[in-house]
């Protein structure tokens, strides 16, 4: 936590997209002692997909089948930062271990808003925690929820207990007054709550300052603003550190330059469309 702000670094999740999910375990280790060394509470992996349903790709597309292989990358450094990864319940999915067996501390639920039926959610979130997991639901394309959908998906958060909601904008359409209004409505809720904000349209940087002034709870981020699957960016790890006012020194320059080295090494493995 910096200065009250709890955040996610998606770096590994979003760029790989770019790359397949593959890549060298120094980087991975690189950007978990990044995390660690400046205060960073996550660092988001990948996903639980089902590895039939989509071949070939890195270890962390599949945390749960993977997760010796994963456990293994991080045996010498894994510390306080928590390490995350998103269940998209609209995909395929792999069955999922014990938290006490797993690498995996949290899990964030990934529903699309539009999609959202909350008994079928009520069953995953019932799942999950029954596992021991610290829990999530990410509701994405959320820009064009109304605040009512917005306050009865905080109200369903609150009453199944998970540890936070958040909302990403993933098509960039959410507006001043949304943020605004989000934040307020799920903070009278009694749930806390976070923003992923995309930058398709270049009002990241300024909804994720209203974000934090109003008192959101957590952000996502991301080195150099990559990663998506429409490579359309997200908040910069190093626009959200200066903020709160944290160098990046020259450990951000050193993960900015083997992420491109990464990028270039498994581009061929792409499944950014």
């Amino acid at each position: 936590m910096i200065k009250g702000l709890k955040i996610f670094d998606c770096t590994l999740r979003e760029v790989g997209y770019q790359t397949g999910w593959h890549f060298t375990d120094k980087f991975v280790r690189d950007a978990y002692k990044f995390a660690q060394g400046k205060g960073i509470d996550y660092l988001e992996l990948g996903f639980f997909h089902q590895e039939a349903a989509d071949p070939d790709r890195g270890i962390y597309r599949y945390c749960s089948t993977k997760n010796q292989e994963i456990a293994d990358v991080f045996k010498a450094c894994k510390n306080v930062t928590k390490l995350s990864a998103m269940r998209d319940i609209q995909r395929p999915l792999s069955p999922l271990l014990p938290a006490k067996d797993s690498i995996i501390d949290t899990i964030r639920i990934l529903t699309r808003s539009h999609e959202t039926e909350l008994d079928v959610l009520e069953g995953f979130v019932d799942e999950v925690m029954g596992l021991g997991y610290e829990v999530f639901i990410n509701f994405t394309s959320a820009g064009y929820n109304s605040i009512e959908q917005n306050i009865r998906f905080a109200e369903f958060a609150k009453e199944k207990g998970v540890h936070a909601i958040e909302f990403a904008d993933t098509e960039s359409v959410m507006t001043e007054s949304y943020v605004i209004d989000t934040i307020r409505e799920c903070h009278k809720v009694g749930i806390e709550m976070g923003v992923h904000l995309h930058d398709k349209n270049g009002t990241a940087e300024a909804l994720a300052d209203l974000a934090i002034a109003e008192g959101a709870d957590y952000m996502d981020v991301t080195h150099v603003g990559l990663g998506g699957k429409w490579r359309d960016g997200n908040v910069t790890m190093e626009y959200l550190l200066r903020k709160l006012g944290i160098g990046g020194g020259y450990e951000a320059t050193m993960i900015r330059n083997e992420m491109i080295e990464e990028l270039i090494q498994f581009h061929p493995f792409s499944a950014a469309e």
